[in-house]
């Protein structure tokens, strides 16, 4: 690669000087279950911030307790969050979906059930379900999933999104806690028009396909099932 991807214009990285803590934690391999759910329900909601605030918004004038005017934006999940569709690629990505819902109770909601075949060297993607609103090719549709590593769950998940259901591709933001090259670089290719928003990009991923240094299976070690 002449240039790494997560120098990308759509690519944000989190910045904030909690996540150096936050990341310790759930990393380490020696962390319960529950400080595993409390340490990267506070990482996520940070990223759920990121992620809302980078959908399109609007200029809005306030007037404050003294009576003077603040001029601000608001982003469209506030201003018309039935326009809006939180995706999760389930399982792992319900953690951070709960997460995005904390700040904006009144979006939409889907899923796509899509899980790794373990059984394979390639881990490739395997599509079993989903349930999305009919209307969600006119909709800005966030898409959660904690890690993004080969890139074959979520574009699967971007394909069913982008030529089933019609969603502009320029419209989605992929939220994710942790990514690596590889995959970043799959997406670039495949789906280039879409935003990722992501806390780190990890060094790359091993020969079991798993991003390290990574953190283990995010969805195993959220829901105690390791």
């Amino acid at each position: 690669m002449s240039s790494s991807p997560a120098n990308s214009p759509n690519v944000t990285v989190l910045q904030s000087r909690a996540l150096v803590g936050l990341f310790t934690k759930i990393r380490d391999k020696d962390t319960s279950s529950a400080d595993f759910v409390f340490y990267s329900k506070r990482l996520m909601r940070l990223l759920a911030e990121e992620a809302l605030a980078s959908l399109p918004s609007n200029q809005c004038t306030v007037t404050t307790p003294t009576d003077a005017p603040y001029h601000g934006t608001l982003s469209v999940a506030e201003t018309n969050p039935d326009n809006v569709c939180a995706v999760s690629i389930v399982r792992a990505g319900d953690s951070l979906l709960e997460s995005v819902r904390e700040i904006a109770p009144g979006m939409r909601v889907g899923k796509i059930l899509i899980q790794r075949n373990e059984g394979s060297a390639e881990k490739e993607a395997v599509h079993h379900y989903t349930k999305l609103p009919k209307d969600i090719g006119k909709m800005d549709v966030v898409l959660c999933d904690p890690m993004l590593a080969t890139g074959g769950s979520s574009c699967t998940a971007l394909k069913i999104l982008v030529d089933e259901y019609a969603v502009d591709p320029a419209r989605i933001i992929f939220a994710n806690v942790i990514c690596c090259p590889e995959g970043l670089e799959r997406l670039a290719k495949e789906f280039p028009d879409v935003k990722i928003v992501t806390c780190f990009v990890d060094e790359r991923l091993n020969e079991s396909k798993f991003i390290v240094p990574g953190l283990g299976d995010y969805g195993d070690r959220f829901f105690n099932t390791v």
